[in-house]
């Protein structure tokens, strides 16, 4: 049936394409009979309404639209329909209930679609008094709850296209992660306060141990660069050929993670081999970690707070000085700008041109994270399996620890900056305008296992 209804769609698009300079909108210019539909269930009928636990109120949109235009208003009007909730549960086995009326209102119950246009005037579904009456949040909508709001066109002076006048909003105030920002081709986190020599940035040079961590969805790991030649590396976070965690590389699986410790801080190379059991999946969500510690000489590689890769006895032989982990070089190359010392420009001269630490980008644009993120974090010490089991989720009073060098737990769910909740204020700005998709919710599988 959604074949059916996208075909009739673009035929109808195609043959307005070609008419375009004609004024003449009645029925016997187009094939197909006009119908009109709800344009948030053009593709899919049921929309994910997951909402964050601290919002009182949350907004969804939708149009009716037409399949072309006509020379004559079409009036229509909308409603939510409480009897179609027993429909849905007995299409997908589900035993959701209706949401409370007091929990929702709709912006207007009627429309107009101007004569040559095809869309009309905003609705908004409000979803309201979430948070319930004063402290105790008595009335509150309950966690982790599902509720159905049907909405449909209730009638119409032109027929409706049936597969697309209904959209059904699944309701969840959720305990979980609800928001997530969206990276992929050219668009990355760039973190401008990490060039310049001061106190956001000197704390993240000279260590003797480190720590990467993120919350990551991949929408798909195929990606390509300006000649449409594949490109087998899809970015995390990190530094370029010192100190970075990413997916794939050339002659190794394509899906699997891989921390390049090639940097004098490091040492220990492309870390593990290559393994197809260790392949992660498109499509869901994967907590990923990696480690690294001078003074062990251990490297790991973590997935959902449990070690999928580990190896003792790598990496820098011996701590000193000369060898320490700098994640920020351009700042030490700023602070020699400043101090032109000769010792200063035999340490930090060669700074200048040293990558930066981004996250979703690497060596260039070319090597995208293609898909979603939430909760990264940098630390200055190897965390333990046990932090990092415990800690996947959110980390708690995050300015009282020196050690957590960056904190971007991507939850502003608007605009292109991403607020650092570590003491250290490094804040990211994203390249081009970023994308907040609708529907996140990551599980907490740490409190589901064991």
């Amino acid at each position: 049936m959604k074949t059916l209804k996208h075909m009739l769609l673009l035929a109808c698009m195609a043959m307005l394409a070609v008419q375009t300079a004609c004024t003449d909108y009645s029925a016997d210019d187009h094939k197909f009979g006009n119908v009109v539909y709800l344009d948030v269930a053009e593709t899919s009928d049921v929309q994910a309404a997951t909402i964050k636990n601290t919002l009182d109120a949350y907004d969804r949109t939708f149009t009716a639209t037409l399949a072309y235009p006509t020379d004559r208003d079409v009036t229509l009007s909308v409603a939510v329909d409480p009897s179609l909730v027993e429909r849905y549960n007995a299409r997908y086995g589900t035993a959701w209930t209706m949401l409370d009326a007091r929990y929702y209102t709709l912006s207007a119950e009627t429309a107009t679609i101007a004569a040559g246009k095809t869309t009309s005037e905003t609705f908004t579904l409000r979803l309201q008094n979430l948070l319930g009456e004063g402290d105790e949040q008595t009335g509150a909508l309950p966690l982790d709850e599902t509720y159905l709001v049907p909405v449909t066109i209730a009638q119409s002076s032109l027929p409706t296209l049936a597969s697309s006048s209904t959209v059904y909003y699944v309701v969840k105030r959720s305990s979980n992660i609800t928001t997530a920002a969206q990276l992929g081709a050219g668009n990355w986190i760039n973190f401008p306060t990490l060039d310049k020599y001061g106190a956001n940035s000197s704390a993240w040079n000279g260590l003797t141990a480190m720590t990467y961590e993120a919350l990551i969805y991949i929408d798909q790991f195929a990606t390509s660069d300006e000649t449409s030649t594949p490109v087998s590396i899809s970015s995390v976070m990190g530094v370029e050929q010192y100190l970075l965690l990413r997916i794939g590389d050339t002659n190794f699986e394509r899906q699997q993670l891989q921390f390049d410790g090639s940097g004098s801080g490091s040492q220990f190379g492309k870390f593990p081999g290559s393994d197809a059991s260790k392949n992660l999946s498109a499509g869901r969500w994967y907590h990923v970690a990696c480690t690294y510690d001078q003074a062990t000489q251990t490297v790991r590689i973590y997935v959902d707070g449990k070690i999928q890769s580990e190896e003792t006895g790598v990496g820098v032989a011996t701590s000193t000085e000369d060898n320490r982990i700098n994640l920020a070089m351009r700042a030490l190359y700023d602070y020699y700008l400043a101090n032109p010392t000769p010792d200063n420009e035999k340490k930090y001269g060669g700074f200048g041109a040293a990558y930066q630490f981004f996250i979703g980008k690497s060596y260039n644009e070319y090597r995208p994270l293609n898909g979603k993120i939430a909760e990264a974090r940098v630390w200055s010490v190897a965390r333990t399996p046990e932090q990092i089991w415990e800690n996947m989720y959110e980390i708690t009073d995050p300015e009282s620890d020196p050690t957590l060098l960056g904190y971007w737990k991507f939850n502003e769910g608007a605009g292109n900056t991403v607020k650092d909740y570590s003491m250290y204020g490094n804040d990211g700005e994203s390249e081009i305008d970023l994308v907040w998709p609708d529907g996140i919710e990551i599980p907490k599988i740490n409190e589901t296992e064991e």
